[in-house]
């Protein structure tokens, strides 16, 4: 209450100053002159010195007031500027969040969601970090990040986890025999060239668990670490290659594109996990952030269902 008395007697002083009079300064700030003079001579006794006489002219600044004045103004608008912050705080609008994401979808699956979000927020103020899932995963872990979203990992029991299953589909380079067949089984791919990611991978591991259960010869020619770099080489006619629906999408789109996407059964699911740290409180922006990014991996998951497609020159 103290601290309030005291700003509130700044703000007459500034006032009488910007105006030069105690009596506008009253009308001003909708106080009696009477007010104003006893606030002035309060904030005189606290200072111990006179801030203002009065001559022909009307309220003039004393010689020690002048030098007074600079140090109110900083912190009046100090105060402006934390209540302006705090305002922004609870209202989801300030602060920097930071969103780790795995690097399948932070090329246009996340800033999509992102200025989706803008769009509502537009004072928020985002930062888009591209690691490794196991990194993001740690530092979620660590509160250095505040949201994640990763392949699913072991070792997630410090983590809040959202489980979303993204449904792979094929994709068939222009030289290929399978070309033209609405649907690839994994009968189909015995002995048939294989482009996959490293060998301890989700896709890969689901990957030849199917084609062993129909005894089909599993033909790996190039291992890689990304699913942007396996589909490149599906259509520089490689190989054949599982890929997530993004990678997938997003190489339909480009003019180069010479390959197929087709579905894939026994159906294979790309396991992801949106994380946040069980440790570390969320913050209000945070909370408000992550209905977008449900809505937006929900919507991803239930496109990945159906055949991919799309009507641009190229494909």
């Amino acid at each position: 209450m103290k601290i309030r008395h005291q700003l509130r007697q700044l703000q007459i002083f500034q006032e009488v100053v910007r105006t030069g009079s105690l009596s506008k300064a009253a009308r001003r700030l909708e106080l009696s002159q009477p007010a104003v003079s006893t606030a002035i001579a309060n904030l005189e006794q606290e200072v111990g010195f006179l801030l203002f006489r009065r001559n022909r002219l009307g309220t003039v600044l004393t010689p020690e007031a002048h030098y007074l004045v600079e140090g109110v103004e900083k912190v009046m608008a100090s105060v402006k500027h934390l209540d302006e912050l705090s305002d922004g705080l609870r209202q989801g609008r300030a602060g920097k969040l930071i969103l780790g994401c795995m690097p399948g979808l932070s090329p246009t699956t996340m800033p999509e969601i992102m200025a989706n979000y803008l769009h509502d927020y537009p004072d928020s103020n985002l930062s888009l970090q591209t690691f490794s899932s196991a990194r993001i995963r740690d530092w979620v872990a660590e509160g250095q990040f505040d949201i994640g979203v990763i392949e699913v990992q072991d070792d997630l029991h410090e983590l809040e986890i959202t489980s979303f299953a993204m449904r792979m589909h094929l994709a068939v380079p222009a030289n290929s025999p399978l070309n033209g067949k609405p649907v690839i089984t994994a009968s189909d791919l015995d002995q048939i060239p294989l482009i996959t990611l490293d060998e301890h991978h989700q896709s890969t591991l689901k990957l030849k668990n199917a084609l062993r259960a129909v005894q089909a010869k599993c033909h790996v020619v190039i291992e890689t670490h990304l699913f942007p770099s396996a589909i490149t080489l599906v259509n520089a006619g490689i190989g054949h290659a599982l890929v997530d629906p993004v990678s997938a999408y997003n190489f339909l789109m480009r003019r180069d594109c010479g390959l197929s996407i087709v579905p894939f059964e026994p159906g294979i699911n790309l396991d992801i996990a949106l994380i946040t740290s069980r440790f570390h409180p969320l913050s209000r922006q945070c909370k408000y952030f992550l209905p977008y990014l449900v809505d937006g991996l929900e919507k991803w998951q239930a496109r990945a269902l159906r055949p991919l497609s799309i009507n641009t020159p190229g494909c």
